[in-house]
């Protein structure tokens, strides 16, 4: 039909803009990060451009519901701000058809927003999640500048080093302090390179040729220990068990079949869903008088997509925890804020149960 093809080029359009600017928002917010992380030697810099297009792969699936929200929203405001939803509805196309066809047209958006969820955001995970650790052994020694103490591990683990070798991979005359519970161990060694051991990447200082002093400090009883190899654990390995799940695959998820994996798919199979849902509330909440224009909704439309957003994120927490049975999960969320747009649209379009009651009371007034 001409009236639904007019339909989604206008929301076709405006939803190019919205993701260009929510790229753009994006990717700058990334790269601002990596810079930093790069700039204290976290990561090397020539990786900054992978591990940002990396992270937008993963992060794509939860950005394409959000932009075709607001862009049937902004389309459709527009549509009534113009008049032209008037214009339609005195056509035969009221309402109610406009939303089965953006409906159909959402269910293409939806398929795509599965398989980015299901397939692309776990491998781009996994792929960025390999690389941000090798990146972080790799330039180890690049954030410790000569002459400069640099703290690790929350401030436990204190480095300083004289010299940095020309090609970065090692220091000389190093000096590390390393705070205990009870006490605190000062290492002097000649030389030290960056290692990744362990099955998580855990980050290391390797010392060659020193000593260790441990001891509290303002007593004189440390002992002394003469080393010709001693590694220090710098810091833990930053993937938490919430990263080691959004890099399974979901085949991988479903063979576990743990409350956390459980958890995780859910939220995946969430995404292509809120599309949907998302879709159908924004057009009930585009209605909006002329006066008001296309604009007057949006804080309202915010609102409800992060109190969506959340308890999604809430029910999948419940989940994990076993606090809320894997049967039951995020669904009902879903099925509550679908409710909430059927109501809204049934209330602005005359339709469903107030419809009758309606007939039926002008139909009992009559002559």
């Amino acid at each position: 039909m001409i009236a639904h093809r007019y339909l989604f080029r206008e929301v076709s359009q405006v939803f190019v803009a919205m993701m260009a600017v929510l790229l753009l928002i994006y990717v700058s917010n990334r790269f601002v990060r990596y810079l930093a992380q790069a700039a204290s030697g976290y990561i090397s810099g020539d990786l900054i451009s992978e591990l940002v297009l990396l992270k937008l792969a993963e992060n794509l699936a939860i950005l394409m519901p959000l932009a075709l929200y607001l862009s049937v929203l902004l389309a459709m405001g527009r549509l009534y701000q113009d008049s032209e939803i008037i214009a339609f509805s005195a056509g035969g196309l009221g309402v109610p058809r406009l939303a089965r066809g953006l409906m159909w047209f959402a269910a293409g958006f939806s398929v795509i927003a599965g398989v980015l969820s299901l397939y692309v955001s776990p491998r781009a995970a996994d792929l960025q999640r390999a690389l941000f650790e090798q990146a972080k052994g790799e330039v180890h020694v690049a954030g410790i500048r000569p002459g400069a103490f640099r703290e690790f591990s929350e401030g436990d683990r204190v480095v300083y080093v004289e010299s940095v070798a020309p090609d970065g991979k090692s220091v000389g005359n190093v000096f590390v302090r390393v705070k205990r519970k009870r006490g605190q161990d000062l290492l002097l060694a000649e030389r030290a390179f960056p290692a990744v051991e362990g099955p998580e990447g855990d980050r290391f200082i390797v010392l060659e040729n020193g000593r260790r002093y441990t001891g509290k400090a303002g007593r004189m009883d440390f002992v002394v220990t003469h080393f010709e190899r001693h590694a220090v654990r710098l810091e833990q390995a930053g993937g938490s068990t919430g990263d080691q799940l959004d890099a399974m695959s979901t085949l991988a998820l479903l063979r576990e079949g743990g409350p956390q994996h459980l958890a995780a798919l859910q939220w995946r199979l969430s995404v292509p869903v809120s599309v949907l849902v998302l879709v159908l509330m924004a057009v009930s909440l585009a209605r909006a008088s002329p006066r008001q224009g296309r604009y007057a909704k949006l804080v309202t439309a915010f609102i409800l997509y992060f109190v969506y957003n959340n308890a999604v994120g809430i029910a999948q927490k419940l989940v994990e925890r076993e606090e809320l049975p894997a049967a039951v999960g995020v669904w009902p969320v879903h099925l509550v804020f679908a409710a909430l747009g059927l109501g809204m649209l049934a209330q602005q379009t005359s339709l469903g149960w107030r419809a009758p009651w309606r007939r039926r009371s002008r139909a009992s007034v009559a002559p």
